[in-house]
């Protein structure tokens, strides 16, 4: 008897042992940030180093990057970032695109030396021109995500113009959600981090925010979830660190990512980190990178000047603490170049 009770509790012990994975396993799934991110890409450099900061986030299971949407009026834009997400080997990432009515429809030149660059007459990287015609608009795709997605799960990340936010804001109900936009964000997302504004001692219209100016306002007066932004002052104090682009990839020219940053200004120079210092404060808050302001209210006149307001309020500006700046850049290099 004594034996057999034995078993019996082995069984049960092996039994509670497999459940138990299984419910980490699936907390593990649930604790990853979804995160949609929306880039106004090819008007900057920074743009693209923060998506390869993203994909290495994904490959590492720290997010779950179900969407990139493009705020940049470019064609390119779409096949420049479907040949990235084929390169990671993440082609499952959707791509929503705004259309060619929307803000800063020039050319993006960065992107298309990259496309068509050659070695031995073969081009490097994958090109496929129609590929915008295949996307939904970016708000749709965004509406989709959401609709999709648990209550209060979905973090955005957004670091070019506030266009495809005010789409969203204010969009009706469809056929992935009854609910209308306002609503739609205010049950599924938990925060938005954006790269906009300038908030330092000699403010100027941010471009982020001047080329589309009522669309920023309407977002800032509306969006009814808490908004991080990481003003024009703290990438500007942040260079990127071009050299060690270089040490990390010695054939250079065969990575996407260092082709675009050779293509977009002449070598060397070190690039500002505007849009990588949201990525960063976004996906690892809870590393004291930066500070952050008191919750407060941050509005934006018609020429486009930013203005934070330590009232009560839902949004917050980071702070940059100068001791930090080595232990950020080293991070920020850590996170683009995955080593």
């Amino acid at each position: 008897m004594c034996i057999k009770k034995r078993k019996v509790n082995i069984l049960e012990l092996l039994a509670l042992v497999i459940i138990m994975m299984g419910t980490i396993n699936a907390h593990s799934q649930q604790s990853k940030q979804t995160i949609i991110f929306d880039t106004d890409i090819g008007n900057d450099i920074d743009d693209v180093l923060a998506m390869a900061m993203l994909y290495n986030y994904q490959k590492q299971e720290q997010v779950d990057l179900k969407a990139i949407t493009i705020s940049k009026a470019n064609p390119v834009t779409v096949d420049y970032i479907h040949m990235l997400n084929t390169y990671y080997g993440l082609r499952d990432i959707a791509i929503g695109y705004i259309g060619e009515t929307g803000p800063t429809p020039d050319s993006g030149l960065y992107m298309q030396q990259t496309l068509a660059y050659e070695e031995n007459g073969k081009r490097l990287f994958l090109s496929t021109p129609e590929r915008y015609k295949q996307v939904p608009e970016a708000y749709k795709l965004q509406r989709k995500v959401l609709a999709a997605a648990p209550d209060h799960s979905v973090t955005l990340i957004v670091v070019g113009f506030s266009t495809n936010m005010a789409k969203l804001l204010s969009s009706r109900p469809d056929e992935f959600s009854s609910l209308e936009g306002k609503e739609l964000i205010q049950k599924k997302v938990i925060s938005m981090y954006m790269m906009a504004g300038m908030f330092g001692k000699k403010p100027f219209p941010e471009y982020n925010v001047v080329k589309d100016v009522q669309a920023a306002q309407q977002v800032f007066k509306n969006w009814p979830t808490r908004i991080v932004v990481s003003g024009w002052e703290i990438g500007n104090a942040l260079k990127f660190p071009a050299d060690k682009l270089l040490s990390a990839f010695p054939q250079y020219w065969h990575h996407p990512i260092v082709n675009s940053y050779f293509h977009y200004m002449k070598m060397p120079y070190n690039r500002e980190t505007w849009d990588l210092t949201v990525v960063l404060q976004a996906i690892e808050p809870h590393q004291n990178y930066f500070g952050s302001s008191i919750s407060g209210t941050i509005m934006i006149d018609d020429d486009g000047m930013t203005r934070f307001s330590p009232t009560k309020g839902k949004h917050q500006i980071l702070l940059l603490n100068p001791d930090h700046r080595e232990r950020i850049l080293n991070r920020l290099v850590e996170t683009v170049t995955d080593k």
